[in-house]
């Protein structure tokens, strides 16, 4: 549901590099950078039930603090469009809120917590390192890295804005998620990626 997704590869790759070397190549080559890892992303993904955890034990642990405030679980899933990454869907109705925890074989372990309205925005808080990405129009991502997820909910429910929202559902997970990517890889595409925002993104770590 978080645009990080895509965007992982590239914060694993900078990382390998020197300082000096990230910067030169991003001011350099910055939007050819940003072309080229867009246009090697899908536009849409494919979840497929089942899958484990390489780790288990930090999304396991972010899993049962969700299930312990009421959320419930949408499955395990693999990407098939994304090899080695797994993905673990919950709801909770009441709230209005969709979880999802990530494991990527180089980035880790992290979690996003999203609430849609039905006028078509949403709001994502999420424990991924920020990106330089400027957020897409009405889809803000807030970012709390390494905050729990009762800090994270707590928060979410005080902060996120006051409109009608759409409901959230076990059933609906799997499609809103595959639906979430495909819109913002869509725009993404469109819109491109500066020169500034690479230069953000080399100046920045694996989450």
């Amino acid at each position: 549901m978080n645009e990080i997704l895509f965007w992982v590869g590239a914060l694993v790759v900078f990382s390998l590099l020197s300082p000096l070397l990230k910067y030169v190549i991003a001011a350099v080559a910055g939007k050819q950078i940003g072309a080229k890892a867009l246009a090697q992303q899908p536009d849409h993904i494919h979840l497929q039930r089942g899958g484990a955890w390489k780790n288990a034990g930090a999304p396991r642990k972010s899993v049962e603090a969700f299930t312990s405030r009421g959320f419930a679980d949408a499955g395990v899933h693999t990407i098939a469009d994304m090899p080695g990454v797994v993905v673990q869907l919950l709801a909770h109705p009441g709230d209005g809120f969709y979880a999802a925890v990530y494991e990527h074989p180089q980035a880790g372990t992290w979690f996003d917590l999203v609430t849609r309205y039905q006028d078509g925005t949403s709001v994502t808080y999420s424990t991924a390192r920020p990106t330089a990405l400027k957020p897409r129009p009405g889809h803000p991502s807030v970012n709390l890295q390494g905050a729990d997820p009762g800090t994270v909910i707590d928060k979410a429910l005080a902060q996120r804005p006051r409109r009608t929202l759409q409901a959230a559902s076990v059933a609906d997970a799997v499609s809103v998620f595959e639906e979430s990517y495909a819109e913002s890889m869509a725009y993404r595409k469109q819109e491109g990626i500066s020169t500034r925002e690479v230069l953000g993104t080399a100046a920045r770590k694996v989450a």
